[in-house]
């Protein structure tokens, strides 16, 4: 003789289940968000770099691709704004370029790249006291050079939300369900 019903074991088991799974993302969350501080940097020690650019011949367009040499032993930080940002020459446009704040600790090429831009356009990007420009002329990026990844940062938020509703949907779905005759 069973002390709980059939149809109560799974409904625990299914939230168990919906519980153990959104635990799991919000750990995901934590630790994903989860890096060392970052010192805090009004002059940059190193060098920002643009080796190259991705050309569109067809549409006479180009992105800039930044990256750096950061010669100290410790990761920096210096917030976008007036001690770092982009700045273009021969055009009325605003450039979409989301600039890198965080200054790991040797060469990185490809750390941000600005949207497309005319080609009779220059851009400069200042951080840190230093500058470095970017034109239609640059070298093109071989293979060697993969852009940065898109995106805001809404990654482990996203797999959150799709965690929960995944458990509330198997939940609805096996209430719904009729249950089985013994």
């Amino acid at each position: 003789m069973r002390l709980v019903p059939q149809s109560l074991r799974r409904r625990r088991a299914l939230l168990a289940a919906s519980g153990a799974a959104l635990v799991a993302a919000i750990a995901t969350v934590l630790v994903l968000n989860s890096t060392p501080a970052a010192a805090t940097w009004q002059s940059f020690g190193g060098t920002p770099t643009c080796d190259c650019v991705v050309q569109d011949s067809k549409t006479g367009s180009y992105r800039a691709v930044f990256g750096y040499v950061n010669t100290t032993k410790n990761t920096g930080k210096i917030d976008a704004g007036a001690n770092n940002r982009v700045v273009l020459t021969g055009s009325t446009r605003t450039v979409d370029a989301k600039v890198t704040t965080r200054f790991d600790p040797g060469t990185h090429k490809a750390a941000f790249a600005t949207g497309w831009i005319s080609k009779d356009t220059k851009i400069t990007w200042t951080v840190g006291g230093k500058t470095v420009v970017a034109h239609w002329n640059k070298p093109t990026c071989g293979r060697d050079v993969s852009l940065p990844a898109g995106g805001n940062g809404s990654g482990p938020l996203l797999a959150l939300v799709v965690a929960g509703l995944v458990g509330g949907g198997v939940y609805l779905w096996r209430k719904r369900r009729p249950a089985a005759q013994p």
